[in-house]
């Protein structure tokens, strides 16, 4: 399958990669910005384009990996949906909701393919998890936590991903970058239920910049699940790359995922009768298998989930913990304000 890539940066490039080792051809990149556009056209020996509708137009590809600086993703989607090219949305889709809206529904009118890489979709506890729904021993599901806590800020600085850490183009800093993948969980598991945001936090105590390293939301249904959302830019750097970890409650069993003392993500299933332990597959597996699924349905004609739709419904989410959390909050520095450009 012929691909191009639409910016080297949130993970333009490390999807570019992971889609070779799948067996796909990157026949051309993009990047507004002359440094990153050349270390992917040197990378993956195809031409490199500063315009969006001039790569699609000289590569002629099967799909697009559309990847970037959030304020302008939206315009990297229309593009391959004015050009009818199927496309996979890189998190986090946009810098807001109302931005992402008006693409996501010409997308849908066209018909034109589209898939989220969410690799927590292709994890092993979703999958026990949603086993667990379905033949009850789980129980009704009361409360979903996450927590996906990733290394300081300045890890972006040097890097052409600067750009996360001005919010006028990011939207924010933690919960802005990473909420997609536990708010897109909670969403698998309640489905379109009525969401209300009842408390949030955001905080840039750990290092005083113009972006939150710490961010919170708890969300709650009208049928009473509980969902809390913990993002951070609070993990020790130089150690592990981070820590995740997931709890699923329900009326008759829990299931945790946490790291154990090797770095693997453990599965814990704990109901009345003991504790079970076994192991998940590793993000990099999750993401060969969620982009994997995503190219397969492509070439197959098949339809695929999560889609763009589906991104407006979390970044609404995600814009509505923001809005609580402005509420009356107190920082360090200058009160955090998301860019409305």
């Amino acid at each position: 399958m012929k691909l191009v890539v639409l910016s080297y940066s949130h993970h333009g490039r490390s999807m570019a990669r992971t889609a070779t080792a799948l067996g796909c051809d990157i026949v051309g990149v993009m990047d507004k910005d002359a440094a990153p556009r050349q270390q992917l056209a040197d990378e993956f020996l195809c031409p490199g384009f500063e315009a969006t509708g001039a790569c699609l137009d000289a590569s002629q590809p099967d799909a697009a990996l559309v990847a970037g600086k959030h304020i302008e993703m939206p315009a990297y989607v229309q593009a391959c949906v004015d050009r009818r090219i199927p496309y996979l949305l890189d998190k986090p889709f946009a810098d807001c909701a109302d931005r992402l809206r008006p693409v996501a529904e010409a997308s849908e009118t066209h018909g034109v393919f589209s898939a989220l890489v969410l690799p927590n979709r292709t994890s092993r506890i979703v999958s026990v998890v949603e086993e667990m729904v379905a033949d009850g021993s789980l129980g009704n599901l009361v409360l979903y936590s996450s927590r996906l806590n990733n290394g300081p800020p300045s890890r972006y600085d040097p890097t052409p991903s600067a750009w996360h850490n001005d919010p006028r183009i990011s939207g924010g800093g933690c919960w802005a970058v990473e909420a997609a993948h536990g708010i897109d969980t909670f969403l698998q598991f309640v489905g379109h239920r009525r969401i209300a945001v009842v408390g949030a936090v955001m905080s840039n105590a750990m290092y005083s910049r113009g972006v939150e390293d710490s961010g919170i939301g708890v969300l709650r249904t009208d049928d009473g699940i509980t969902g809390i959302i913990e993002c951070g830019y609070t993990y020790p750097s130089g150690a592990r790359s981070g820590d995740h970890f997931f709890r699923f409650v329900g009326t008759k069993a829990s299931v945790f995922e946490r790291y154990g003392r090797r770095g693997q993500p453990v599965i814990e299933v704990h109901t009345s009768k003991g504790v079970q332990f076994s192991e998940d597959i590793s993000h990099g597996e999750r993401m060969r298998s969620a982009m994997g699924n995503a190219l397969d349905a492509i070439h197959n004609g098949n339809p695929f989930a999560p889609s763009v739709v589906d991104a407006v419904r979390i970044l609404e989410i995600q814009d509505a913990v923001y809005a609580h959390a402005r509420q009356g909050v107190i920082l360090r520095s200058p009160n955090i304000k998301k860019s409305s450009v």
